[in-house]
């Protein structure tokens, strides 16, 4: 207390924090909601705004305010066995060197070439966990198709025109 208040303690209103507007489900929540919607009648899904739409019902019947975007259901998805994830590329001119894999965030191993003379050459790079590849034309991922596959599947096949 001071002085100027004239000896009075004032309390000052507490703002009340903003209520969330979503909550991030765990991983095995989201596996198991995705591999409950593959399993149902349609079994496959065109693109991956197509099956998150599909996955957001099913994981709002646990909490309201879940919610997962399509690069996290996609990333989760590639370690789901029975899960087959296909994907289509077009190529583009290279502007910078890639870092990480498009798909799946992995590590880009180079792939070598020794030439005639005995020089090793960069061809392109290869993702160390998932099967994507390119070259010195870039392969810029643009749709992913989501199949049911067996049980030991878990494989990303390339589906390029």
């Amino acid at each position: 207390m001071s002085e100027k208040d004239g000896g009075e303690a004032r309390a000052e209103p507490r703002e009340t924090p903003p209520a969330p507007r979503y909550r991030r489900p765990g991983d095995e929540v989201v596996r198991e909601a995705a591999r409950r919607v593959l399993r149902g009648g349609h079994r496959a899904y065109a693109s991956q705004e197509e099956l998150r739409r599909a996955v957001i019902p099913i994981l709002r019947r646990e909490d309201a305010l879940y919610s997962v975007g399509g690069r996290r259901l996609r990333r989760l998805l590639l370690a789901t066995r029975g899960v087959k994830i296909v994907v289509r590329y077009r190529e583009v001119p290279s502007q910078r060197p890639l870092t990480e894999c498009p798909v799946c965030d992995g590590e880009l191993a180079p792939i070598r070439n020794q030439t005639l003379f005995g020089e090793r050459v960069v061809l392109g790079f290869r993702c160390t966990r998932c099967s994507y590849w390119t070259h010195l034309k870039r392969r810029v991922p643009v749709r992913y198709s989501f199949v049911v596959g067996s049980r030991s599947a878990r494989t990303i096949r390339s589906a390029d025109p």
